[in-house]
């Protein structure tokens, strides 16, 4: 669906009940976004706690998939650590990379 704005995407609609949907592409929001295109992808035990309806935070509608491996396509004004065409791990742990703790 290349240029057309949209996405396919796993959308949650409970548990059990997920389904492929054609979705808007994600944009930056905040300067310290980026919009990285997935390469490979897998599930992991959060997504099968998430399908079988033990995380209440996520509700009907959420796109699932917080792990993979792609190319960044575009980054917020505010990424010094990333540029576009970067290969990038996608971690479900997150952190800024500049803090000592990171």
């Amino acid at each position: 669906m290349a240029d057309s704005g949209k996405m396919m995407a796993m959308v949650y609609h409970g548990p059990g009940k997920k389904t492929w949907e054609s979705v808007p592409r994600p944009k930056i929001d905040k300067p310290t976004d980026a919009v990285v295109k997935l390469v490979k992808t897998t599930i992991c035990g959060t997504d099968l706690h998430i399908l079988k309806g033990d995380v209440p935070a996520v509700t009907d509608g959420r796109i699932l998939g917080h792990e993979g491996v792609g190319v960044v396509e575009e980054v917020g004004n505010g990424v010094s650590n990333f540029k576009v065409g970067d290969r990038v791990l996608i971690s479900c742990i997150t952190s800024c990379g500049k803090c000592e703790y990171c």
